[in-house]
């Protein structure tokens, strides 16, 4: 028994040097702390990681039927704000809603000089722009390479660079151009190709398969220098393989940043040009292959991008089943609306597979497309998740900013209790195990914690701690100190 205590002893030991030997504290402020991936935790137990779960509009019928996506839809001046294709094929249309449901068409943009395949993406551009240049859109360009250009309104634009693309090809499906406030800079997210050039995949292309990739770039002064983007990495899916292109290939990736997290929006091209269900056009069955899947990613840096739902096989924005308009192509906006406590997740939906031009003779079907929504409730991208067996959560030490703790967590069955350590891992007196109010059968958006003898944490400011949460039934997302 003495040697069993002394190397309990022992183990606490290197557990508290352990914790006041790492050296991350973060000064949270008053940002969201999203539970998207481990950057603020440092340990997990009994807990696994899961994705949130969308709820799509109009009991899953299309909310605009007058076109389709490659296309965006912004908040702004207390309105929704959708580009998108028009079915002729003469390029775009935009239309206004007050309520995000019901959209009205406005006018057809003018002024972009469009290349064969018509895509669009718009942002609004970064603060204190010139009016004239309140937004920016990222288009197909002649010689099939991406184009940028500005607006006052959204309608009438002004292409930069003379209306000549600012990239080499390739430019379809869609091209964003954004200001990054974490990063100081404009990005460029646009399709890139494989096998030219006498890269490993030229003879996989010379045989008639076409290789898809994405590529983001870099442009701090996009009015002086509208062509100096500087790549900040290229790539195709091959971490099965350098033939994982048969399975699944990057169709498009814009990205949305948020509470200090870059969110890739892919649309996925799955088992591609492979049309063994079927060379017939069926509006009814649900197919699984040549089929188009939207998923999330997220990133730290903007470069490395965690594809965990991709390889699990877990859209964002699931297709629809037999019979419905979105059962076999899913294509995301280019980025997201947050608004009401919402995240609203646009797509071009269509009742049949992409088709290909690689067989002969090709194979193409008759679609029906229409532009569909998913809202997902406020900041629950990504959360984890415990059963009936208690799950601990430990987060990396970070200064005290604010009194007030919130977590937001869904537990309509269970419950979630809140610890507070030092930067060696002890329990901070009054903040401990014992002093932690649980919160029972609760589903927030915004939970205050508190503890039986301290009603936040107004003692600790600019204090250096960790949170212990305990969960059962539960999924935790977040967490923010607030004044």
């Amino acid at each position: 028994m003495g040697n069993v205590l002394r190397m309990g002893g022992l183990l606490a030991v290197l557990a508290q040097a352990a914790f006041a030997g790492e050296a991350a504290k973060e000064s949270l402020g008053p940002q969201k702390q999203l539970l998207v991936d481990k950057h603020m935790i440092a340990s997990t137990q009994n807990v696994e990681r899961v994705l949130g779960r969308v709820h799509k509009a109009n009991n899953g019928q299309p909310i605009f039927s007058d076109g389709f996506f490659y296309g965006t839809v912004l908040h702004a001046d207390n309105r929704f704000k959708m580009w998108f294709r028009k079915f002729d094929g003469g390029g775009y249309g935009y239309a206004e809603s007050v309520d995000g449901l019901r959209f009205t068409k406005k006018a057809d943009l003018v002024g972009l000089n469009f290349a064969g395949d018509i895509n669009l993406a718009v942002e609004l551009n970064r603060k204190g722009s010139k009016p004239s240049r309140r937004f920016l859109g990222g288009y197909d360009a002649p010689g099939m390479a991406a184009g940028i250009a500005h607006s006052a309104d959204g309608i009438h634009w002004t292409p930069l660079n003379d209306g000549k693309p600012v990239t080499f090809r390739a430019a379809d499906c869609h091209n964003q151009i954004l200001w990054d406030p974490i990063g100081k800079t404009y990005r460029l997210f646009t399709r890139t190709d494989y096998g030219s050039g006498g890269g490993p995949l030229a003879d996989t292309v010379a045989k008639g398969f076409e290789v898809r990739g994405t590529r983001g770039m870099t442009n701090r002064d996009i009015e002086a220098k509208p062509t100096d983007w500087r790549i900040v990495r290229q790539w195709h899916f091959d971490r099965q393989g350098d033939e994982e292109f048969l399975r699944r290939q990057i169709y498009s990736m814009t990205v949305y940043v948020y509470q200090g997290i870059y969110f890739g929006l892919m649309s996925v091209y799955e088992y591609p040009g492979d049309v063994s269900e079927g060379r017939e056009s069926d509006p009814l069955r649900r197919h699984e292959r040549d089929v188009m899947n939207f998923y999330l990613a997220t990133s730290r840096d903007c470069d490395s991008w965690d594809l965990t739902w991709v390889y699990a096989g877990q859209p964002i924005v699931p297709r629809g089943p037999d019979g419905s308009f979105d059962k076999d192509n899913v294509f995301p906006s280019s980025s997201v609306v947050t608004y009401d406590d919402r995240h609203w997740f646009y797509y071009g939906g269509s009742n049949e597979r992409h088709g290909t031009a690689e067989l002969r003779p090709p194979v193409w079907f008759d679609k029906r497309r229409a532009i569909g929504l998913a809202t997902l409730p406020l900041d629950r991208f990504v959360g984890w998740h415990a059963g009936a067996r208690q799950g601990i959560i430990v987060t990396k030490p970070f200064v005290v900013t604010g009194p007030n703790l919130l977590l937001n967590v869904a537990a309509k069955q269970g419950e979630i209790s809140a610890e507070v350590l030092n930067a060696a891992g002890q329990a901070v007196p009054g903040y401990g195990a014992g002093d932690a109010i649980p919160a029972r059968r609760v589903d927030q958006l915004r939970l205050r914690m508190g503890w039986k003898t301290k009603p936040d944490l107004s003692e600790l400011l600019g204090q250096t701690v960790r949170l212990r949460l305990r969960l059962t039934l539960a999924d935790l997302y977040a967490f923010q100190l607030t004044e």
